[in-house]
């Protein structure tokens, strides 16, 4: 197992990071978080710019410069964003995307109130090197009555899954820093890099702080297994109904392996 950060991680397994994310369990992931983020893309596609802020390979670029808005893509890792370019070009949005590495952290490149929309969906704040600067910056970027998404790992998720492996020491830290140990699979076998994780009240917290109003948290996927079952089409509708209908409900959202936290800017 190497020690690394996310950022060399994430550059060594570009080529191979999206391969990662095809089984059903991920397909409904995103479909969950594709379902919220329409529910906040501005009205007036002409005039909008949205920030997709730690936006890896492109998917939530692609599918928003899809629908016609202009979209600011950053990240640090920069054989991401090679192969964000790729299939950007690909699909011929590259008048609707501009690609800049930029950390999350600082975003001094932006201008107060620039964006409409601000997302940091994949686990951007919780793989960043200071996710309240992060919060704060997206706050900053996004203009009144904008929305900002965010997605991380939810913390309690993972206590549970420690607790389960026999990992209380690890468990325990997890509870009092809120960080841990990120193990991941590379092409040469597992990496480990620093996580924070988080559970709905500490985000809903931060985001008040900065002026943002939390109107809307998410479990992704609070209901779906990591199972074969979902292979079959039936069995797999089945769970992306439910996920769609109830995975925002207060009672249910901070099961979810992922929190996501939609705000607007007060």
């Amino acid at each position: 197992m190497m020690k690394t950060t996310s950022t060399d991680y994430h550059n060594r397994t570009a080529d191979e990071y999206d391969q990662g994310y095809q089984s059903p369990y991920w397909r409904i992931y995103n479909e969950i978080t594709w379902h919220y983020i329409k529910s906040v893309l501005p009205r007036n596609k002409d005039d909008a710019l949205i920030l997709d802020a730690g936006g890896g390979t492109g998917l939530w670029a692609i599918k928003t410069a899809e629908l016609g808005y202009k979209v600011v893509m950053t990240d640090i890792a920069d054989n991401m964003l090679e192969m964000a370019r790729k299939k950007i070009a690909d699909e011929e949005l590259t008048n609707k995307i501009t690609i800049l590495n930029c950390d999350i952290i600082d975003m001094s490149q932006f201008d107060n109130e620039q964006f409409d929309l601000s997302l940091a969906e994949g686990d951007t704040v919780s793989y960043c090197s200071d996710p309240e600067k992060a919060i704060s910056e997206l706050a900053r970027v996004t203009k009144p009555a904008g929305h900002v998404t965010v997605s991380v790992d939810n913390k309690l998720n993972w206590v549970a899954i420690y607790y389960k492996q026999g990992k209380i020491e690890q468990a325990e830290e997890l509870l009092r820093t809120g960080m841990a140990q990120m193990q991941v699979k590379s092409g040469h076998g597992f990496d480990w890099f620093p996580a924070y994780m988080f559970t709905i009240e500490e985000l809903k917290t931060l985001f008040r702080k900065y002026n943002l109003d939390p109107i809307k948290a998410v479990g992704k996927p609070v209901f779906t297994p990591f199972d074969k079952c979902l292979e079959n089409s039936e069995i797999y509708k089945c769970f992306l109904d439910l996920e769609l209908e109830f995975s925002s409900l207060p009672s249910v959202a901070g099961k979810g392996g992922h929190i996501a936290l939609i705000g607007k800017k007060l």
